[in-house]
């Protein structure tokens, strides 16, 4: 069972993502809440910003923030609930309209905050370690180095050991896009993520699933003896991946 980390005694705290002063409406610390000062998203409170009108310029501008803290962020201002649905499926918290009651938004976003308090931190699986707030994997004690997108990929993997998770859901869950784009791109992250576990002797660790998708083995179906020769014949090819 994954460890956890509780913050269930620390009192909730914010950061507001935008610039000028806070909305009175929307300043929680009229409810007690702590502001946290500085302009960047946390896993060590919520996050709450501003959504202007979803043009392309602001879609760019909200999904050019990292996906692993989104789920920490409370969007305001969305104009219809089809957009907010929108937002939400691209891995955001929560997501309010500008006239909502000061009330319902400290109430929502205090059900967020609530979420935020226990955060699985650690997975062990046989030899293979994950550390969430380090985002980093562990093969045997060795760090693999991995960056964002292929952590991204293995603890997604690691959410259901054994089972194999379909291409669909790893780019709606790792990538937040709600289509298969026309890219090799899930193939190249997940081939560099294999070649950093053979470095560490856990080579054949995932497997492709025979329907599509990818499977993490779990630690009584692993063999290390497995390898996966034919993703290094793919990484030797010219590859280019979208980030």
């Amino acid at each position: 069972m994954a460890d956890l980390y509780s913050r269930r005694e620390v009192p909730h705290h914010f950061r507001w993502l935008d610039t000028g002063r806070i909305p009175i409406e929307f300043d929680l610390r009229a409810y007690g809440w702590t502001l946290d000062f500085g302009g960047e998203p946390s896993n060590d409170g919520i996050g709450i910003m501003q959504a202007g009108r979803l043009d392309p310029t602001e879609w760019e501008r909200l999904l050019s923030i990292r996906s692993d803290v989104r789920r920490f962020i409370l969007l305001i201002g969305s104009a219809t609930a089809g957009e907010r649905a929108e937002l939400l499926q691209a891995g955001f918290g929560e997501v309010v309209h500008s006239t909502i009651e000061p009330g319902e938004f400290e109430a929502r976003a205090c059900r967020l905050a609530q979420l935020t308090r226990w955060l699985p931190r650690h997975r062990k699986l046989g030899g293979l370690e994950l550390d969430l707030l380090a985002r980093e994997a562990y093969g045997h004690g060795k760090s693999l180095n991995l960056n964002p997108r292929e952590f991204a990929l293995i603890w997604r993997l690691a959410d259901t050991p054994g089972k194999p998770v379909s291409k669909q859901d790893l780019i709606q869950d790792v990538w937040r896009m709600g289509f298969v784009p026309e890219t090799n791109s899930i193939a190249v992250h997940m081939s560099r993520l294999r070649r950093k576990l053979s470095f560490v002797g856990m080579a054949g660790i995932i497997e492709t699933a025979a329907a599509g998708g990818y499977c993490l083995l779990s630690p009584d179906e692993y063999d290390p003896q497995k390898t996966f020769s034919a993703d290094m014949v793919a990484l030797s090819a010219p590859q280019h991946a979208a980030a």
